[in-house]
């Protein structure tokens, strides 16, 4: 299976993260492409608007103080840049991931493939969803894969490609279920990335598909 070069979070999954029926990953993607891409904020933007006219539409419940400040705190965990607002230079992440990363404990990278560096976000792993951000030093090639499910791919700083095109910075690689590719670091820059995937990556290579199984994940 191939995939197109689109590099926005495909619109169903835009409109699922802005009704909050994608799984929180998703939605936390979804916030950090929108502070980084101005063509994904207006997406979601709109999305996020239709949803909210939608809900004003309905008939009104009473809510309970308790059910309040929970939902309140929700979404503030997930608030937006507005388009063309630039991220706070102190920080290397968007702030849709700082504010999840602040709750845990201080990053500590483990070492992969190649000299590529991994952290996984507990946080947002649930069952089915894995979810870690990844630094890519440059130069650094993956081994060819497949993809067990999809996988998305939110490049925060530097760029990499594939055989369907180049991945820059607030710009998301759509790797389907089944798809066949092989990332190398584009440029003289260190590529860092937020991926959420939802199935295992498969090593075409026999010895390293081996390896992958026996010693445990290593890309």
């Amino acid at each position: 299976m191939t995939h197109k070069l689109n590099t926005l979070l495909d619109e169903g999954l835009v409109l699922d993260a802005a009704s909050g029926a994608a799984p929180v990953a998703v939605r936390v993607l979804a916030a950090c492409q929108a502070e980084l891409n101005d063509d994904a904020a207006g997406r979601l933007s709109a999305a996020e608007t239709a949803f909210g006219a939608l809900l004003e539409c309905g008939p009104v419940a009473p809510v309970s103080i308790d059910l309040y400040t929970r939902t309140v705190a929700e979404l503030g965990g997930f608030e937006t840049a507005a388009a063309g607002e630039a991220v706070t230079q102190s920080s290397v992440f968007p702030r849709a991931l700082e504010r999840i990363l602040s709750d845990g404990e201080p990053i500590v990278w483990d070492r992969r493939f190649g000299g590529m560096e991994e952290y996984v976000i507990h946080s947002l792993c649930e069952p089915g969803v894995h979810v870690r951000l990844l630094k890519l030093p440059v130069g650094w090639r993956a081994p060819e894969h497949a993809h067990g499910g999809d996988e998305l791919t939110l490049v925060m700083s530097g760029a990499f490609r594939d055989e369907v095109g180049r991945y820059g910075p607030g710009e998301v690689c759509h790797a389907a279920s089944g798809h066949m590719h092989r990332p190398v670091v584009d440029g003289e820059e260190a590529c860092l990335c937020l991926v959420v995937e939802f199935g295992q990556l498969k090593p075409t290579n026999p010895i390293l598909a081996l390896a992958d199984r026996v010693l445990g994940r290593l890309f």
